[in-house]
């Protein structure tokens, strides 16, 4: 098959053609530059190059965000398209009047109604959720403003604000939130009118009252709810939950002076909140897509191939010809956004691979060849990163993609309708995807999924179009029984695929396993696997506090160590006494991560290993985080999770982490039953748990801080 390139097409699609070779300009790198080369780190919570403020590229997105007058409330982008890199950008920009909210409770809150109740946005149930996420987002201001010394108790404050003074100071937004919600709901549940008009209207007075707290308009909040992906279990609980706190960010947008909400929201959680909301029109003028094009992308790499420079070359293509070689047919660009999906995580991935290639082999230049050799290590790369991605929608798909192995790049519908029925068919398929896989058994509705995802394009004679980024209708173009099915480049080196049509399968051959296989614990089977993890969450479920049960939470404990962080944490053991004898930890687990965030735990605490104390009781005291202290040492590290049952994280809590920062220079990462649930959710859906590890570690020093 011809070598092609993607290429904007129309309404931001991407087409499938062939791009004129470019000019390499006869630039020269001073000799040395490359070796010591870094692009920096493709998750944006990670990189520490976004420290700086000349790797910042101005997309749309970007100038949304930064201009309140532009009324975007909502930016909506797959992994990797910017939306971290954009909270940071904000937060640097604005230091002091960014508030960073990542919000836990979007699954509990769920409790207390049924889903049916909430789909009419205009009804009472819904309402009471809408008014619990506002008056809890400006608690949340309030808290900020006292934290910042903008306002206090001591002065004469107003009577709403007042009223809100105990949940202020004991609560966070997760627990007023819950609160807010369960006594709207049970008021309203009891037919006690007043209390539930008094109770939605709350959020007006405090508004009210905070808007006159307000000096010059430039002290306006800006409130960041980021990561809400990681704290949500994709049921249509949770997307109702999640739509209640879009339509109260629009509303308090244009109600409250005090804040501006932004929602940063992946593209499959985005589209949920699509297909139910009935009043969808009304939240989408405030949405605005994280789409980059090929410029912007260009002069991202740019900025950080820069970096190291004294002087710096100019960018809008010579700082690329200054790294980069082009090939005598095709450029190097061609080369690179032509296997990218325009995605800027992927593209900085690519080039740091071939960069690094080029450094194994001591060039002064990263050339074609280096592109080349790095194609195979991104394509894993990237196939892996899907199926995390839509890991929450489609649990195990790594199990389907991983079913093309060394099958052709190109089916018929005809050939695509062969391959679903030997899937169908899969014993190991069955188990792992019984949750989804039977709802696209039509060959259409597979590759419209397929499409959706970005894995597969379509074929209109020539040309083949390829999903949009952004929040566009994810609609493929029409399917027709002579359409061709086109898997997009950046998988066919993982999934070995050959350069041929496939119009049929024999049903007697069975698929091959390869590509993206499940990565499992040694020795275990995917349905072993699952089951396992099922028991386990029906056991923490149920599994009593106090000490008699002590020992049953300590071993669930270890299981779950073993079987979800054994990607990054090896050799788990129970009861491990110290040489003296004298100090017994509960679990101990060897730190062998290379990537992420246990290899950002390794270098920034010395933690080769780290250490799980476990506590079978809710409230923990001063005893607890002393003895998770002494643990801490230069041998092993100075990184501990306590593990414990409690749903909530009390303020003061925060305050012994502060103490052990300061004396030990180390950090204690909270783990509760939720936490724990959440880990065992995503090994069974096949995600990666680095991601909601992070996030309790952000908070953690956030609020330590």
């Amino acid at each position: 098959m011809e070598e092609a390139t993607l290429v904007p097409g129309p309404s931001c699609d991407y087409i499938l053609g062939t791009m004129p070779p470019m000019s390499s300009g006869g630039l020269k790198l001073p000799k040395g530059t490359l070796k010591k080369l870094s692009l920096g780190q493709s998750f944006a919570e990670y990189d520490k190059l976004l420290d700086r403020d000349n790797v910042y590229v101005e997309t749309p997105a970007l100038r949304a965000a930064f201009d309140d007058g532009l009324g975007k409330s909502f930016f909506v982008g797959r992994r990797g398209t910017g939306k971290t890199a954009i909270t940071l950008f904000l937060q640097k920009k604005f230091s002091g009047k960014v508030l960073l909210l990542l919000p836990q409770l979007l699954v509990p809150v769920g409790r207390f109604f049924d889903a049916s109740t909430m789909q009419d946005v205009h009804q009472q149930p819904f309402k009471s959720l809408v008014s619990s996420f506002k008056r809890a987002i400006l608690d949340e201001v309030l808290r900020h403003w006292i934290s910042r010394g903008r306002f206090s108790y001591r002065t004469n404050s107003p009577p709403a604000l007042s009223r809100e003074r105990n949940y202020i100071e004991d609560y966070d937004f997760d627990i007023s939130l819950l609160a807010f919600s369960e006594e709207s709901l049970e008021a309203l549940s009891k037919n006690q009118d007043k209390e539930w008009l008094r109770g939605i209207n709350r959020w007006k007075e405090i508004g009210e009252a905070l808007d006159g707290f307000m000096e010059p308009q430039s002290d306006k909040t800006i409130m960041l709810i980021d990561r809400v992906d990681e704290s949500w279990d994709g049921s249509d609980k949770a997307v109702i939950l999640l739509m209640a706190m879009m339509h109260a960010c629009v509303e308090l947008s244009s109600s409250c002076s005090c804040v501006r909400p932004l929602i940063f929201l992946r593209e499959n959680v985005f589209e949920r909140v699509r297909l139910i909301d009935k009043e969808f029109a009304r939240l989408e003028t405030f949405v605005t897509s994280l789409e980059w094009t090929k410029e912007q992308l260009v002069e991202l790499v740019e900025r950080r191939l820069n970096v190291p420079l004294i002087a710096k070359y100019a960018l809008k293509g010579d700082t690329w010809r200054a790294f980069f070689e082009d090939g005598a047919t095709q450029t190097s660009q061609d080369l690179v956004f032509g296997y990218c999906q325009y995605i800027p995580g992927d593209v900085l991935i690519y080039c740091s691979f071939a960069i690094e290639t080029a450094q194994s082999k001591l060039r002064e230049k990263v050339l074609i060849e280096d592109l080349l050799q790095a194609r195979k290590r991104f394509s894993d790369s990237r196939l892996k990163d899907l199926s995390d991605e839509y890991s929450d929608n489609f649990p195990q798909l790594q199990l389907v993609l991983g079913r093309f192995f060394g099958l052709g790049s190109e089916f018929t519908v005809r050939g695509m309708e062969d391959f679903v029925k030997k899937l169908l068919v899969d014993e190991e398929i069955k188990k792992g995807c019984a949750s989804w896989i039977f709802q696209y058994t039509q060959p259409e509705i597979f590759i419209e999924l397929l499409f959706n995802i970005g894995f597969v394009g379509i074929k209109d004679e020539k040309v083949v179009y390829f999903r949009s980024l952004g929040s566009q209708s994810t609609t493929p173009p029409a399917i027709s029984s002579e359409a061709i099915v086109v898997v997009h480049p950046s998988y066919r080196e993982s999934l070995n695929l050959r350069d041929i049509l496939i119009n049929s399968l024999d049903p007697l051959v069975p698929l091959a396993e390869g590509g993206l296989l499940p990565e499992l614990p040694h020795g275990i089977r995917i349905d072993d696997y699952n089951l396992k993890i099922q028991l386990l969450r029906d056991q923490l479920k149920t599994l009593p506090s106090g000490d008699k049960h002590a020992d049953e939470f300590a071993n669930l404990t270890g299981e779950v160590v073993r079987l979800c962080l054994f990607k990054s944490l090896t050799n788990v053991e129970p009861k491990v006494r110290s040489v003296d004898g004298r100090v017994i930890r509960d679990w101990i687990a060897a730190n062998r991560a290379l990537e992420g965030f246990w290899e950002v735990v390794r270098q920034k605490y010395g933690a080769t290993q780290i250490i799980f104390e476990c506590k079978n009781y809710a409230d923990l005291e001063a005893s607890d985080f002393h003895q998770v202290s002494y643990y801490m040492n230069d041998t092993i590290g100075r990184f501990a999770a306590l593990v414990f049952r409690g749903g909530e994280i009390k303020k003061h809590y925060y305050e012994h982490i502060r103490r052990i920062a300061a004396e030990k220079k180390g950090m204690v990462l909270f783990l509760t039953d939720r936490d724990i649930d959440i880990l065992l959710r995503q090994a069974i859906n096949g995600k990666s748990s680095e991601a909601h590890l992070q996030e309790i570690y952000d908070r953690t020093v956030r609020e330590a801080s």
